[in-house]
């Protein structure tokens, strides 16, 4: 498994990550944890965009973006680099489920407790705090499925873009390329019995 190795305190000049696939500088860092990230600014949008449909003042709608959107970027990135260090496996829904059953909660009850200081009311949380974190708890694994779904289905792609300047993005595309070629061969091999039969 790999292990984070900072040459200098997080922000402060240069360090790296090391991978069981090679090292990742700081922006190899960033470029690969940015599809996770995105999952933040699509939540943020989407609580923000329920909040004007409830006629809510334009600082409750910022803040419902704001404190939904920055705990699911930072879980989001989390998850990728959790891919990047090989403590979860690419392709697998449980360790995401796993992930966003605890990051999700955690998420909506930041952004809530937000709101509900910017609108002075418990618009968010209307009743009470236990019945909304047993909700959000319940409504993590379909958000995770969710997020494993695009995942799977987009985020290769970005590996595809980056494969040249990052080590474990071109691990993961050689890894899925062999498996697509094992799954057409298996394939063209089921295909040649059906002809002689």
């Amino acid at each position: 498994m790999g292990s984070v190795g900072a040459e200098r305190p997080l922000g402060l000049g240069a360090w790296t990550l090391s991978t069981p696939w090679g090292t990742l500088d700081r922006g190899q860092v960033w470029e690969f944890a940015l599809p996770g990230a995105l999952i933040g600014p699509l939540g943020g949008l989407i609580a923000a965009g329920f909040a004007a449909m409830g006629d809510q003042t334009l600082p409750v709608i910022v803040t419902a973006f704001v404190g939904l959107g920055v705990p699911l970027a930072l879980g989001g990135a989390a998850y990728e680099l959790l891919l990047a260090t090989g403590r979860f496996p690419v392709g697998t829904l449980a360790p995401a489920a796993l992930l966003w059953a605890f990051v999700f909660p955690v998420a909506c009850a930041i952004a809530a407790a937000l709101v509900d200081v910017v609108a002075g009311t418990s618009v968010a949380v209307p009743n009470g705090w236990l019945a909304f974190i047993v909700y959000q708890v319940l409504v993590a694994v379909p958000f995770a499925i969710g997020f494993w779904w695009l995942h799977e289905n987009f985020v290769p792609r970005w590996w595809f873009h980056i494969r040249e300047r990052n080590p474990v993005a071109e691990h993961f595309i050689r890894d899925k390329l062999a498996y697509a070629a094992e799954a057409e061969a298996e394939m063209e091999r089921r295909s040649a019995r059906k002809r002689r039969r």
